[in-house]
């Protein structure tokens, strides 16, 4: 038993170790390197096959790392930088994983050979040139963005700086940038309200519009603001207010009867029949009635506007949207009269003593302005404004 559990750890050991040649053979030294990495951590007797692999394997990865650094040649295009940065960092990590494992020494004696050195100051020269290809491009960027009044231009600087956070947390005057560039990208747009209602509610309503919290709309690049004036901001959001309309109040009464027979009692009766007394069961029924009143109650309320979108640079409107909305009242009571035993199940369902008083034009334009604004704010949500 025993000789047969040795034969299989020897062909399954002799497998992994054609396994690992084949990845150096292939040229796959990456696989080949974590491969035999694994194979070889924590093991007393190394085998040779492992760290001959290991060796070759870290010395192509390495030279590929230095010949794709001379290819990039960043000192002539520094838009390269950022890709030396990050094959220098392979480097190091590749060798701190190696570093556990040197001197490495075979069971057969094999000492195996690797260039080791420390690439901070590779780094460090990588980061700061990386740094400063995104620091003068952001600069670039806000520039051209103050030339042209295209505010994309300072978004874009402002990820350019946001890059440099992830290499370095403070670069020159990076931060004071990124502010610049955070108030030169940004879209700034103010609200006005143009009031043509010619009714008493006209002013309830406006009231109820400029408390709309435009504000919750802000992002990282665009500025809602209520009633500031338009002196400075770069669209402006007009909300016309056109038509209000109330109709009168509507009331219409429906009557109906229900009737039924009632079971009342079942009585015994001597009846003679064939010349023989019995006596029969008869049942008494009564006759009753209900009379249903349905009361149905309606009034309806509509108010129409627009939001107009202007772009201030040219004094043109870039989206008109039309905003309708309609409150509709509908009250409705039921009751009877008479002997309630005869409603039927469909009546008795539609029972209800509270009937609703009809709303007055206030509480209906208090309702109209809510719902006016809410349109407002999906709408304004569905524009894209640069």
């Amino acid at each position: 038993m025993k000789t047969v559990i040795y034969t299989l750890a020897f062909m399954i050991g002799l497998i992994s170790c054609k396994s690992v040649e084949k990845m150096v053979e292939k040229g796959e030294y990456d696989k080949a390197f974590s491969y035999a990495i694994n194979k070889l951590r924590g093991e007393k007797n190394k085998k040779t096959e492992y760290v001959k692999a290991l060796e070759k394997a870290y010395f192509k990865l390495n030279s590929a790392s230095v010949r794709e650094i001379s290819k990039l040649n960043a000192e002539t295009k520094p838009e390269n930088w950022s890709r030396v940065l990050d094959v220098y960092k392979d480097m190091e990590n590749r060798q701190e994983r190696l570093e556990p494992l040197v001197p490495l020494v075979s069971e057969d004696g094999y000492v195996a050979s690797f260039n080791m050195k420390s690439y901070r100051d590779e780094i460090i020269v990588a980061e700061d040139n990386t740094c400063l290809y995104y620091y003068n491009n952001a600069n670039a960027l806000i520039s051209k963005s103050e030339k042209t009044g295209v505010r994309l231009y300072a978004r874009d600087a402002y990820d350019e700086l946001k890059k440099i956070e992830k290499i370095k947390s403070h670069f020159r005057d990076s931060e004071k940038l990124k502010e610049k560039a955070l108030v030169t990208g940004l879209t700034r747009i103010d609200f006005e309200i143009i009031n043509d209602l010619r009714d008493f509610h006209s002013n309830t309503i406006e009231r109820e519009l400029s408390t709309m919290a435009v504000s919750s709309m802000d992002d990282l690049w665009h500025d809602f603001s209520m009633g500031k004036g338009s002196d400075g901001a770069d669209y402006v959001v007009i909300l016309e207010l056109n038509n209000i309309n109330f109709s009168p109040e509507r009331e219409r009464v429906h009557t109906y009867t229900d009737n039924k027979e009632l079971l009342i009692k079942k009585d015994k009766v001597k009846e003679t029949r064939d010349s023989t007394v019995v006596f029969v069961e008869k049942e008494v029924y009564e006759k009753v009635r209900a009379d249903v009143t349905e009361i149905f109650r309606e009034k309806k309320s509509e108010l129409h506007g627009v939001i107009r979108v202007m772009d201030t640079r040219n004094r043109e409107y870039v989206k008109t949207i039309p905003v309708n909305v309609y409150y509709d009242f509908a009250g409705y009571g039921c009751r009877s009269a008479g002997d309630e035993r005869a409603l039927s199940e469909d009546s008795k369902k539609k029972m209800d003593a509270f009937l609703e008083n009809f709303p007055t034009d206030f509480m209906m334009a208090d309702d109209l302005a809510k719902a006016f604004k809410n349109s407002i704010m999906n709408e304004l949500r569905k524009i894209s404004l640069d």
